[in-house]
């Protein structure tokens, strides 16, 4: 249960393929990953031209993906949200362009969290929040079931009684706040941060 924040174009697509790929082979069953529509042929091109994989394929029903032999299945938001796909279903599920959690109140984040609640194996991928979006932060540990909302905001955060949702951290917590983002958070800004040349 983790989250990938990487800026655009660092290769989170190739990431989640490579993640449910070694998921499925040492634990079995078949691997979800989750995606907007309009990107669903980034991962079948990603997956044939840059990892040799064959093609996940794109199911809109429960009944496709259990006929389906692939082991790396894609389907898109709404599918999942009005019920034809069952999440629970699978062996590991990731969550492309995940920004659609950020809002605690919003409809998607209310579902998703009871859709996804016990799943072992659950990857969120979304460019790199902004680091003074606690908020954000902390809706993903709850959707991963590291933290409840509720307990990181109590243990990390005094409320501003002037301003609703304004939070600060509480003095002397910042490095703890941000080893914990560490140990289940991976934030990649640059090719650098992985030892690569950040050139072009």
């Amino acid at each position: 249960r983790r989250a990938l924040f990487a800026r655009f174009g660092l290769g989170k697509t190739v990431m989640q393929l490579e993640w449910c790929r070694l998921v499925q082979k040492h634990v079995g069953g078949k691997a979800l990953i989750v995606c907007p529509l309009g990107v669903k042929q980034e991962f079948s091109r990603d997956a044939v031209k840059l990892l040799g994989y064959p093609a996940p394929e794109y199911v809109r029903t429960m009944e496709e993906a259990e006929r389906s032999d692939a082991n790396i299945l894609l389907t898109n938001y709404e599918r999942v949200r009005d019920g034809d796909i069952d999440p629970r279903a699978f062996t590991a599920v990731s969550l492309d362009e995940a920004a659609t959690l950020r809002s605690f109140g919003s409809k998607t984040y209310q579902v998703f969290l009871d859709k996804f609640k016990g799943i072992r194996y659950k990857l969120v991928n979304t460019a790199t929040p902004s680091p003074n979006r606690y908020k954000e932060l902390i809706h993903y540990a709850g959707f991963l079931e590291i933290m409840d909302t509720g307990q990181a905001l109590t243990r990390f955060f005094k409320r501003d009684s002037t301003k609703a949702n304004n939070l600060t951290l509480y003095p002397g917590r910042e490095r703890e706040f941000w080893i914990w983002c560490a140990s289940w958070g991976l934030f990649l800004q640059k090719p650098s941060d992985l030892g690569f040349s950040d050139e072009g």
